[in-house]
């Protein structure tokens, strides 16, 4: 079928304050109160959806930051199903250039923080098309989205303020989460307790706010990630991206030690490393050890005691493997926010106060 593109726009980035704290920092505090909310109303939601037929593909729909959350959510589905049930992870514009996903499909979890995102309402249209079911996970009560799922799981206290978006991403994993675990039964998917480590990342935000102090004149930066930690360097960049415009990109542990480790350089570049397991937190510190000898600025993120092989490295809570994705990135949502504080950037705008970037964000539509 015909796939009409966003037209250009002229957006309104949130201006309204000029300095710490900004919306962005509201928002990432708020997400303890916001994932617990928004668990229990989930809970009581997902009752009435039904399970996806088990002999076909279960989708997880989204782009951007919503992507992210859906890659989260079909990372927790397969194990949960101990993999009888086929899922994918799928963009809404790779969904359009696939339509013949769209005959594998059984059901779809599609994620759309504002309900308006133009590309994955045309992905929507398709699964209409096609007599795929819908959930759609959102936070806003009304929203053309709204108008073409067949239920909805609305996400608690989490209207985004700020562009860079942060509460929207934690909320809707807990509310996928939160759904996994009514169609499995599968009690570690439920995040009814993650409220107390995101509660502890906040507390600890001087030091993030100290790692970026100590990366402040990085301008490149890598962060790695294997397994589940994967789909919280993908949104870490993206994060790192909008609000301190900075270079990030993102690789897999094992695959750093193969290729880009030649790119480290010793004025310019940051590794930071992201460890769910025990494996990948070995071959994450053998990743960092050569880094730091290139010159790079290195950091590890862990489940597990420091090694004390480098000078950062820090603890994170330990929760089920599932809930890693939703809880793993507040360090970089902070790190974000004080990288762009320290260079006198306002996060909340993603850099529509620079001529510049305003103009070119003119010329097209998200």
């Amino acid at each position: 079928m015909e796939i009409e593109l966003p037209e250009p726009q002229d957006p309104q980035p949130p201006y309204g304050r000029t300095g710490h704290p900004y919306f962005m920092h509201d928002m990432v505090c708020s997400q303890p109160s916001a994932v617990r909310a928004t668990v229990t109303a989930a809970e009581r939601d997902s009752a009435s959806i039904p399970a996806p037929p088990s002999d076909r593909t279960l989708l997880f729909v989204g782009m951007g930051t919503s992507f992210h959350a859906a890659r989260a959510s079909a990372w927790a589905a397969g194990p949960a199903w101990e993999y009888r049930q086929p899922v994918r992870a799928i963009d809404s514009f790779n969904l359009l250039l696939e339509p013949d996903q769209l005959r594998q499909a059984g059901a779809a979890v599609v994620f759309s923080s504002s309900g308006e995102t133009a590309l994955t309402l045309r992905a929507q249209d398709a699964l209409r098309a096609a007599g795929i079911p819908q959930v759609l996970v959102t936070g806003t009560g009304r929203s053309p989205s709204r108008d073409r799922a067949d239920h909805v799981l609305l996400t608690q206290e989490a209207d985004e303020k700020a562009w860079v978006h942060t509460v929207s991403y934690t909320t809707a994993i807990a509310a996928a989460l939160t759904l996994l675990h009514r169609w499995t039964g599968n009690r570690s998917l439920l995040p009814r307790d993650v409220d107390g480590p995101l509660e502890e990342l906040v507390r600890r935000e001087p030091e993030w706010r100290k790692l970026g102090d100590s990366l402040k004149d990085r301008s490149k930066i890598l962060i790695l990630g294997s397994g589940p930690a994967e789909v919280t360097a993908r949104e870490a960049a993206l994060k790192l991206r909008e609000g301190a415009a900075r270079f990030v990109a993102t690789t897999g542990v094992e695959e750093f030690l193969h290729g880009p480790l030649p790119s480290v350089d010793a004025e310019q570049t940051a590794v930071l490393a992201i460890s769910t397991s025990s494996l990948d937190r070995r071959r994450a510190l053998t990743a960092l050890s050569a880094a730091a000898r290139a010159g790079a600025e290195v950091a590890l993120f862990a489940r597990h005691p420091p090694s004390g092989r480098l000078e950062s490295e820090f603890a994170l809570p330990a929760v089920p493997s599932s809930q890693t994705p939703l809880v793993d990135i507040v360090p970089f949502q902070l790190l974000s926010y004080w990288l762009a504080v320290s260079a006198g950037r306002n996060p909340d705008v993603m850099g529509l106060d620079d001529p510049r970037i305003l103009a070119s964000r003119r010329l097209y539509g998200i």
